[in-house]
Protein backbone atom coordinates (compact mmCIF):
# COMPACT_ATOMS: atom_id res chain seq x y z
CA UNK A 1 0.00 0.00 0.00
CA UNK A 2 2.66 2.38 0.86
CA UNK A 3 4.47 1.50 -2.54
CA UNK A 4 0.82 2.88 -4.49
CA UNK A 5 0.95 6.00 -2.42
CA UNK A 6 4.47 6.78 -3.68
CA UNK A 7 3.13 5.95 -7.26
CA UNK A 8 -0.24 7.80 -6.70
CA UNK A 9 2.10 11.27 -5.15
CA UNK A 10 4.07 10.81 -8.77
CA UNK A 11 1.24 10.88 -11.15
CA UNK A 12 0.29 13.89 -9.31
CA UNK A 13 2.94 15.84 -9.58
CA UNK A 14 3.07 14.78 -13.43
CA UNK A 15 -0.60 15.72 -14.24
CA UNK A 16 0.07 19.02 -12.06
CA UNK A 17 3.01 19.89 -14.08
CA UNK A 18 1.17 18.88 -17.33
CA UNK A 19 -1.87 21.35 -16.35
CA UNK A 20 0.68 24.09 -17.08
CA UNK A 21 0.80 23.22 -20.14
CA UNK A 22 -3.16 23.02 -21.01
CA UNK A 23 -5.52 25.42 -18.50
CA UNK A 24 -6.99 27.89 -20.68
CA UNK A 25 -10.02 29.69 -18.90
CA UNK A 26 -9.03 33.58 -18.34
CA UNK A 27 -10.98 34.55 -15.35
CA UNK A 28 -8.95 33.62 -12.43
CA UNK A 29 -10.20 32.14 -9.04
CA UNK A 30 -10.22 33.27 -5.97
CA UNK A 31 -6.63 33.11 -3.86
CA UNK A 32 -6.64 29.84 -2.04
CA UNK A 33 -3.68 27.83 0.14
CA UNK A 34 -3.33 25.37 -2.31
CA UNK A 35 -3.99 27.27 -5.72
CA UNK A 36 -1.19 26.38 -8.31
CA UNK A 37 -2.32 29.79 -10.65
CA UNK A 38 1.09 31.37 -9.67
CA UNK A 39 3.19 28.32 -11.38
CA UNK A 40 1.02 27.81 -14.69
CA UNK A 41 -0.42 30.96 -15.80
CA UNK A 42 2.04 32.28 -18.11
CA UNK A 43 1.98 29.09 -20.02
CA UNK A 44 -1.94 28.75 -19.19
CA UNK A 45 -2.50 31.61 -21.68
CA UNK A 46 0.26 30.26 -24.33
CA UNK A 47 -1.40 27.24 -24.46
CA UNK A 48 -5.15 28.45 -24.59
CA UNK A 49 -4.38 31.02 -27.56
CA UNK A 50 -2.51 28.10 -29.57
CA UNK A 51 -5.72 26.09 -29.13
CA UNK A 52 -8.08 28.60 -29.48
CA UNK A 53 -5.84 29.37 -33.00
CA UNK A 54 -6.56 25.76 -33.90
CA UNK A 55 -10.02 25.60 -33.40
CA UNK A 56 -10.55 28.80 -34.99
CA UNK A 57 -8.70 27.74 -38.53
CA UNK A 58 -10.65 24.22 -38.61
CA UNK A 59 -13.70 25.25 -37.40
CA UNK A 60 -13.94 22.78 -34.96
CA UNK A 61 -14.17 22.48 -30.94
CA UNK A 62 -11.66 20.52 -29.06
CA UNK A 63 -11.22 19.16 -25.85
CA UNK A 64 -10.56 16.93 -23.31
CA UNK A 65 -9.29 15.40 -20.06
CA UNK A 66 -6.79 13.29 -17.92
CA UNK A 67 -7.93 11.33 -14.87
CA UNK A 68 -6.28 9.25 -12.73
CA UNK A 69 -6.61 7.80 -9.27
CA UNK A 70 -6.30 5.19 -6.21
CA UNK A 71 -9.41 3.60 -4.55
CA UNK A 72 -9.38 1.04 -1.46
CA UNK A 73 -11.60 -1.53 0.00
CA UNK A 74 -11.62 -2.30 3.45
CA UNK A 75 -12.63 -5.66 1.97
CA UNK A 76 -9.47 -6.55 1.14
CA UNK A 77 -10.62 -8.39 -2.21
CA UNK A 78 -7.77 -10.06 -4.07
CA UNK A 79 -7.78 -12.50 -6.67
CA UNK A 80 -9.30 -10.34 -8.65
CA UNK A 81 -8.70 -7.22 -6.74
CA UNK A 82 -12.41 -5.70 -7.67
CA UNK A 83 -13.98 -3.85 -5.51
CA UNK A 84 -18.12 -5.50 -5.59
CA UNK A 85 -20.55 -3.98 -6.98
CA UNK A 86 -18.23 -0.82 -8.49
CA UNK A 87 -17.36 -0.98 -12.44
CA UNK A 88 -15.45 1.49 -13.53
CA UNK A 89 -13.37 2.59 -10.03
CA UNK A 90 -13.29 -1.31 -8.81
CA UNK A 91 -9.75 -1.43 -8.91
CA UNK A 92 -8.92 -2.32 -5.38
CA UNK A 93 -5.00 -0.47 -3.71
CA UNK A 94 -3.81 0.20 -7.80
CA UNK A 95 -3.00 3.33 -8.78
CA UNK A 96 -4.99 3.48 -11.91
CA UNK A 97 -4.58 6.02 -15.11
CA UNK A 98 -8.09 6.45 -15.68
CA UNK A 99 -8.75 7.82 -18.88
CA UNK A 100 -7.29 10.23 -21.43
CA UNK A 101 -10.29 11.61 -23.22
CA UNK A 102 -10.52 13.55 -26.18
CA UNK A 103 -13.19 15.04 -28.57
CA UNK A 104 -13.64 17.01 -31.92
CA UNK A 105 -17.07 18.79 -32.65
CA UNK A 106 -18.39 20.43 -35.16
CA UNK A 107 -21.47 22.83 -35.24
CA UNK A 108 -24.40 22.84 -37.36
CA UNK A 109 -24.64 26.43 -38.47
CA UNK A 110 -21.74 25.80 -40.82
CA UNK A 111 -22.95 23.40 -43.40
CA UNK A 112 -26.20 22.09 -41.58
CA UNK A 113 -24.85 19.15 -40.38
CA UNK A 114 -22.80 18.89 -37.23
CA UNK A 115 -21.30 16.09 -35.57
CA UNK A 116 -19.35 14.62 -32.42
CA UNK A 117 -16.31 12.33 -32.08
CA UNK A 118 -14.80 11.19 -28.68
CA UNK A 119 -12.55 8.61 -27.40
CA UNK A 120 -11.03 6.88 -23.60
CA UNK A 121 -7.52 5.86 -23.95
CA UNK A 122 -7.00 3.91 -20.54
CA UNK A 123 -8.52 2.06 -18.23
CA UNK A 124 -11.98 3.39 -19.07
CA UNK A 125 -11.85 2.81 -22.69
CA UNK A 126 -11.24 -0.94 -21.59
CA UNK A 127 -14.00 -1.22 -19.41
CA UNK A 128 -16.48 0.92 -21.46
CA UNK A 129 -15.25 -1.90 -24.86
CA UNK A 130 -16.11 -4.46 -21.80
CA UNK A 131 -19.27 -3.40 -20.64
CA UNK A 132 -21.16 -2.36 -24.26
CA UNK A 133 -20.33 -6.25 -26.04
CA UNK A 134 -18.75 -5.14 -29.48
CA UNK A 135 -17.29 -8.57 -29.47
CA UNK A 136 -19.24 -11.63 -29.47
CA UNK A 137 -17.47 -13.35 -26.26
CA UNK A 138 -16.43 -11.04 -23.20
CA UNK A 139 -13.25 -10.77 -22.27
CA UNK A 140 -10.70 -8.27 -21.77
CA UNK A 141 -10.07 -5.30 -24.49
CA UNK A 142 -7.60 -2.93 -25.45
CA UNK A 143 -7.42 -0.20 -23.62
CA UNK A 144 -8.78 2.52 -26.18
CA UNK A 145 -12.64 2.94 -27.43
CA UNK A 146 -14.36 4.99 -29.12
CA UNK A 147 -16.93 6.39 -26.75
CA UNK A 148 -19.21 8.69 -28.95
CA UNK A 149 -19.65 8.98 -32.64
CA UNK A 150 -22.85 10.70 -34.55
CA UNK A 151 -24.00 13.27 -36.48
CA UNK A 152 -26.56 16.12 -35.50
CA UNK A 153 -29.27 18.10 -37.82
CA UNK A 154 -32.23 19.88 -37.68
CA UNK A 155 -35.43 19.90 -39.93
CA UNK A 156 -36.89 23.40 -40.12
CA UNK A 157 -40.53 22.55 -39.24
CA UNK A 158 -42.43 24.53 -36.49
CA UNK A 159 -39.73 24.96 -33.84
CA UNK A 160 -37.07 22.77 -35.43
CA UNK A 161 -37.05 18.50 -35.12
CA UNK A 162 -33.33 17.76 -34.16
CA UNK A 163 -32.13 14.17 -35.57
CA UNK A 164 -28.97 12.61 -33.91
CA UNK A 165 -27.92 9.65 -35.31
CA UNK A 166 -24.79 7.50 -34.41
CA UNK A 167 -23.10 5.96 -31.61
CA UNK A 168 -23.77 7.88 -28.08
CA UNK A 169 -24.44 7.73 -24.31
CA UNK A 170 -27.58 7.44 -22.76
CA UNK A 171 -29.71 9.81 -21.50
CA UNK A 172 -31.31 7.52 -18.28
CA UNK A 173 -30.08 8.69 -14.79
CA UNK A 174 -28.35 11.63 -13.29
CA UNK A 175 -24.49 10.10 -13.22
CA UNK A 176 -22.59 10.23 -16.67
CA UNK A 177 -19.87 8.63 -18.12
CA UNK A 178 -17.64 12.28 -17.54
CA UNK A 179 -17.03 14.44 -20.19
CA UNK A 180 -14.94 17.78 -20.24
CA UNK A 181 -16.33 20.44 -18.05
CA UNK A 182 -19.50 18.08 -16.83
CA UNK A 183 -17.76 15.66 -14.12
CA UNK A 184 -20.11 13.73 -11.72
CA UNK A 185 -20.10 14.97 -8.07
CA UNK A 186 -18.43 12.10 -6.68
CA UNK A 187 -15.60 10.24 -7.79
CA UNK A 188 -17.27 6.21 -7.42
CA UNK A 189 -20.36 5.66 -9.18
CA UNK A 190 -23.66 4.38 -7.69
CA UNK A 191 -25.59 1.36 -7.77
CA UNK A 192 -28.31 2.79 -10.22
CA UNK A 193 -25.23 4.03 -12.85
CA UNK A 194 -23.35 0.75 -13.21
CA UNK A 195 -26.84 -1.87 -12.33
CA UNK A 196 -29.87 0.10 -12.62
CA UNK A 197 -29.26 1.82 -16.32
CA UNK A 198 -27.82 1.55 -19.84
CA UNK A 199 -24.24 3.04 -20.91
CA UNK A 200 -24.50 3.74 -24.25
CA UNK A 201 -26.39 3.10 -27.42
CA UNK A 202 -26.51 3.26 -31.63
CA UNK A 203 -29.48 4.28 -33.50
CA UNK A 204 -31.15 7.55 -34.66
CA UNK A 205 -32.75 10.04 -32.06
CA UNK A 206 -35.48 12.76 -32.83
CA UNK A 207 -36.15 15.84 -30.47
CA UNK A 208 -38.80 18.54 -30.74
CA UNK A 209 -39.99 21.43 -28.39
CA UNK A 210 -43.35 21.44 -28.00
CA UNK A 211 -43.14 24.22 -25.84
CA UNK A 212 -40.82 26.50 -23.95
CA UNK A 213 -40.54 24.72 -21.31
CA UNK A 214 -41.38 21.03 -22.62
CA UNK A 215 -38.86 19.07 -24.97
CA UNK A 216 -39.45 15.53 -25.93
CA UNK A 217 -37.59 13.18 -27.72
CA UNK A 218 -37.72 9.66 -29.34
CA UNK A 219 -36.03 6.74 -31.47
CA UNK A 220 -34.59 3.84 -32.35
CA UNK A 221 -31.00 1.92 -30.82
CA UNK A 222 -29.83 -1.23 -30.78
CA UNK A 223 -30.46 -1.45 -27.16
CA UNK A 224 -29.15 -2.11 -24.04
CA UNK A 225 -25.10 -1.53 -24.58
CA UNK A 226 -24.91 -3.40 -27.83
CA UNK A 227 -23.92 -1.14 -30.66
CA UNK A 228 -23.55 -4.30 -32.61
CA UNK A 229 -26.85 -5.20 -32.19
CA UNK A 230 -26.83 -8.89 -30.69
CA UNK A 231 -30.58 -9.73 -31.62
CA UNK A 232 -31.82 -8.01 -34.49
CA UNK A 233 -34.28 -6.48 -32.41
CA UNK A 234 -34.83 -2.23 -32.08
CA UNK A 235 -35.46 -0.77 -28.94
CA UNK A 236 -37.41 2.38 -28.20
CA UNK A 237 -35.47 5.05 -26.48
CA UNK A 238 -37.35 8.56 -25.57
CA UNK A 239 -38.29 10.72 -22.88
CA UNK A 240 -39.59 14.43 -21.75
CA UNK A 241 -37.66 17.26 -20.50
CA UNK A 242 -39.54 20.04 -18.21
CA UNK A 243 -37.83 23.49 -17.26
CA UNK A 244 -40.63 25.29 -15.59
CA UNK A 245 -37.24 27.85 -14.25
CA UNK A 246 -33.84 28.03 -14.44
CA UNK A 247 -33.38 26.68 -11.40
CA UNK A 248 -35.37 23.34 -11.54
CA UNK A 249 -35.15 20.29 -14.62
CA UNK A 250 -37.14 17.23 -14.30
CA UNK A 251 -35.82 14.79 -17.01
CA UNK A 252 -37.91 11.14 -17.26
CA UNK A 253 -37.25 8.94 -19.79
CA UNK A 254 -36.94 5.70 -20.82
CA UNK A 255 -35.86 2.82 -22.96
CA UNK A 256 -37.83 -0.68 -23.95
CA UNK A 257 -36.90 -3.55 -26.27
CA UNK A 258 -36.03 -7.30 -26.21
CA UNK A 259 -32.45 -7.77 -25.31
CA UNK A 260 -30.93 -10.85 -24.50
CA UNK A 261 -29.12 -12.43 -27.21
CA UNK A 262 -30.80 -15.13 -29.21
CA UNK A 263 -34.46 -15.14 -27.73
CA UNK A 264 -37.65 -14.07 -27.85
CA UNK A 265 -40.79 -12.28 -25.53
CA UNK A 266 -37.65 -11.41 -23.34
CA UNK A 267 -38.36 -7.90 -23.36
CA UNK A 268 -36.26 -5.42 -21.13
CA UNK A 269 -37.80 -1.99 -19.87
CA UNK A 270 -35.77 0.89 -17.71
CA UNK A 271 -37.20 4.22 -16.56
CA UNK A 272 -35.66 7.03 -15.05
CA UNK A 273 -36.77 9.80 -13.52
CA UNK A 274 -34.40 12.88 -12.53
CA UNK A 275 -34.97 15.98 -11.37
CA UNK A 276 -32.34 19.12 -10.38
CA UNK A 277 -32.77 21.73 -8.35
CA UNK A 278 -30.80 25.21 -7.44
CA UNK A 279 -32.59 26.84 -4.72
CA UNK A 280 -29.59 29.02 -3.98
CA UNK A 281 -26.34 29.46 -6.04
CA UNK A 282 -23.85 27.54 -3.93
CA UNK A 283 -26.40 24.94 -3.56
CA UNK A 284 -27.13 22.21 -5.85
CA UNK A 285 -29.68 19.50 -5.87
CA UNK A 286 -30.19 15.93 -7.31
CA UNK A 287 -32.72 13.15 -7.07
CA UNK A 288 -33.22 9.93 -9.08
CA UNK A 289 -35.72 7.01 -9.21
CA UNK A 290 -35.09 4.31 -11.61
CA UNK A 291 -37.23 0.98 -12.13
CA UNK A 292 -36.19 -1.94 -14.13
CA UNK A 293 -37.65 -4.77 -15.57
CA UNK A 294 -36.99 -7.92 -17.50
CA UNK A 295 -39.08 -11.43 -18.84
CA UNK A 296 -37.44 -14.47 -17.22
CA UNK A 297 -34.50 -12.64 -15.54
CA UNK A 298 -35.21 -13.88 -11.66
CA UNK A 299 -32.17 -15.55 -10.69
CA UNK A 300 -33.57 -19.00 -11.10
CA UNK A 301 -34.15 -18.08 -14.57
CA UNK A 302 -38.15 -19.09 -14.36
CA UNK A 303 -39.57 -15.93 -13.20
CA UNK A 304 -39.62 -12.04 -14.25
CA UNK A 305 -37.33 -9.73 -12.48
CA UNK A 306 -37.69 -6.18 -11.25
CA UNK A 307 -35.01 -3.48 -9.76
CA UNK A 308 -35.41 -0.16 -8.14
CA UNK A 309 -33.53 2.71 -6.36
CA UNK A 310 -33.67 5.89 -5.49
CA UNK A 311 -30.50 8.60 -4.96
CA UNK A 312 -30.02 12.02 -3.92
CA UNK A 313 -26.91 14.24 -4.19
CA UNK A 314 -26.40 17.14 -2.37
CA UNK A 315 -23.17 19.21 -4.17
CA UNK A 316 -22.41 22.58 -1.94
CA UNK A 317 -19.75 24.86 -3.29
CA UNK A 318 -17.98 26.85 -0.33
CA UNK A 319 -15.55 29.18 -2.39
CA UNK A 320 -15.12 29.06 -6.08
CA UNK A 321 -12.35 26.62 -5.60
CA UNK A 322 -13.84 23.98 -2.55
CA UNK A 323 -17.24 22.01 -3.05
CA UNK A 324 -18.26 19.18 -1.43
CA UNK A 325 -21.08 16.10 -2.44
CA UNK A 326 -22.96 13.92 -0.44
CA UNK A 327 -24.78 11.04 -1.89
CA UNK A 328 -27.12 8.84 -0.49
CA UNK A 329 -28.90 5.75 -2.39
CA UNK A 330 -31.07 3.11 -2.06
CA UNK A 331 -31.13 0.04 -4.57
CA UNK A 332 -33.32 -2.99 -4.28
CA UNK A 333 -32.78 -6.14 -6.68
CA UNK A 334 -35.57 -8.81 -5.18
CA UNK A 335 -34.98 -11.42 -7.58
CA UNK A 336 -31.71 -11.48 -8.63
CA UNK A 337 -31.29 -9.89 -11.83
CA UNK A 338 -28.69 -7.81 -11.51
CA UNK A 339 -26.49 -8.09 -8.02
CA UNK A 340 -27.17 -11.90 -8.66
CA UNK A 341 -27.88 -12.34 -4.81
CA UNK A 342 -26.32 -13.26 -1.69
CA UNK A 343 -23.14 -14.25 -2.82
CA UNK A 344 -23.25 -17.15 0.79
CA UNK A 345 -26.57 -18.32 1.07
CA UNK A 346 -27.63 -18.02 -2.58
CA UNK A 347 -30.92 -15.99 -1.90
CA UNK A 348 -31.92 -13.91 -5.14
CA UNK A 349 -33.56 -11.03 -2.57
CA UNK A 350 -31.22 -8.41 -1.63
CA UNK A 351 -31.38 -4.64 -1.12
CA UNK A 352 -27.28 -2.04 -0.94
CA UNK A 353 -27.20 1.38 0.02
CA UNK A 354 -24.60 3.68 0.71
CA UNK A 355 -23.40 7.19 1.83
CA UNK A 356 -20.50 9.10 -0.19
CA UNK A 357 -18.89 11.95 0.94
CA UNK A 358 -17.01 13.46 -1.93
CA UNK A 359 -14.64 16.63 -1.43
CA UNK A 360 -12.53 18.65 -4.33
CA UNK A 361 -10.47 21.24 -4.73
CA UNK A 362 -9.42 23.60 -7.63
CA UNK A 363 -5.89 23.81 -7.49
CA UNK A 364 -6.22 25.53 -11.19
CA UNK A 365 -9.12 26.44 -13.36
CA UNK A 366 -8.71 23.00 -14.95
CA UNK A 367 -7.12 20.97 -12.16
CA UNK A 368 -9.12 18.98 -9.88
CA UNK A 369 -8.40 17.24 -7.05
CA UNK A 370 -10.91 15.10 -5.23
CA UNK A 371 -11.25 12.89 -2.19
CA UNK A 372 -14.16 10.20 -1.09
CA UNK A 373 -15.10 8.41 1.54
CA UNK A 374 -17.51 5.47 1.09
CA UNK A 375 -20.16 3.09 3.38
CA UNK A 376 -21.77 0.79 1.50
CA UNK A 377 -24.28 -1.97 3.31
CA UNK A 378 -26.68 -4.32 1.93
CA UNK A 379 -28.94 -7.08 4.04
CA UNK A 380 -27.12 -9.95 2.24
CA UNK A 381 -23.73 -10.99 2.00
CA UNK A 382 -22.99 -9.54 -1.64
CA UNK A 383 -19.71 -7.48 -0.60
CA UNK A 384 -16.82 -10.22 -1.54
CA UNK A 385 -13.78 -10.47 1.00
CA UNK A 386 -10.34 -11.23 0.49
CA UNK A 387 -9.33 -14.18 -1.87
CA UNK A 388 -11.91 -16.20 -3.32
CA UNK A 389 -10.82 -19.12 -2.61
CA UNK A 390 -11.11 -19.43 0.98
CA UNK A 391 -13.80 -20.58 2.63
CA UNK A 392 -17.48 -20.27 1.42
CA UNK A 393 -18.19 -18.33 5.41
CA UNK A 394 -15.51 -15.64 4.35
CA UNK A 395 -15.71 -14.65 1.13
CA UNK A 396 -18.67 -11.73 1.51
CA UNK A 397 -19.20 -9.14 4.03
CA UNK A 398 -23.07 -7.57 4.51
CA UNK A 399 -20.53 -4.27 4.48
CA UNK A 400 -17.74 -2.52 2.60
CA UNK A 401 -15.94 0.71 3.60
CA UNK A 402 -13.63 2.71 0.58
CA UNK A 403 -11.34 5.74 0.29
CA UNK A 404 -10.61 6.89 -2.90
CA UNK A 405 -8.44 9.98 -4.35
CA UNK A 406 -8.61 11.32 -7.67
CA UNK A 407 -6.97 13.80 -10.25
CA UNK A 408 -8.81 14.98 -12.82
CA UNK A 409 -7.30 17.54 -15.38
CA UNK A 410 -9.42 19.16 -18.01
CA UNK A 411 -8.45 20.95 -21.51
Amino acid sequence: MKKSFVALAAIFALVGYSSGLLAQEDKPLEPGWLSLDCCVGALDKSVASGKGALEKALGITIGGYLDSGYNFSSNHPNHPNDISLRYFDKDHNTVVFNDFHIFVEKPEKDWGVGFRLSGDFGRTGELLREATLWGKTFHKEPSAELRESYLTTTIPVGEGIGIKGGLFVTTLGTEIIPNPGAYNDNISRSFLFNWGIPLRHLGVMFSYPIHKIVGLSGGLVTGWDNPRDNNHTPSFLGGVTVTPTDKITIASNIIAGEEPIGTKNTGRVAWSTVGTFKPIDPLALALEFTYGYQASAALNGTSDANWYGIAGIASYSWTDRFTTALRGEWFGDPDGARLGGDLVSGRADVNVGEFTLTGAYKFTKMLLGRVELRQDFGDGKVFRVGDTAARATNIANKSQTTFGLQLLYQF
